[in-house]
């Protein structure tokens, strides 16, 4: 049996087989057999990938797991906290690290520090 962290794409390759095999008798069931099937594309997609741990490890899920870390920053901004109230350490210091890690820039802009300091150029 394999681990459970496979549900997802087991579910969307099972109800792809159904909806392939029910769209014989009934046509309606090839929208529900290409969404799952596309799944199952997505997954086997996923496990093959070397890129990306987690989503080789959780086929299909870790694209959720994307989709709420993108949104992420809204949701803290109106419902729980902000960046730098977490603990033991802040969302943007973990994000620092995580940059670092894969030796991505980590220096980011700020509209603040060039707004509000006077430049002077000398020429």
């Amino acid at each position: 049996m394999p681990p459970s962290r496979y549900w997802a794409f087991e579910i969307s390759i099972a109800l792809a087989l159904v909806s392939l095999l029910a769209m014989l008798w009934w046509p309606v069931f090839a929208w529900p057999a290409g969404f799952f099937g596309a799944l199952t594309l997505v997954g086997i997609w996923d496990l093959n990938q070397t890129t990306h741990a987690v989503r080789r490890n959780y086929p299909i899920i870790a694209h959720f797991r994307y989709f709420l870390e993108s949104i992420g920053p809204e949701i803290r901004q109106y419902f729980i906290e902000s960046d730098n109230q977490e603990n033991p350490f802040s969302r943007q210091q973990r994000s620092l690290v995580y940059q670092r890690s894969k030796n991505v820039l980590d220096k980011r802009r700020s509209a603040r520090r060039s707004m509000f300091t006077a430049t002077t150029t000398s020429g």
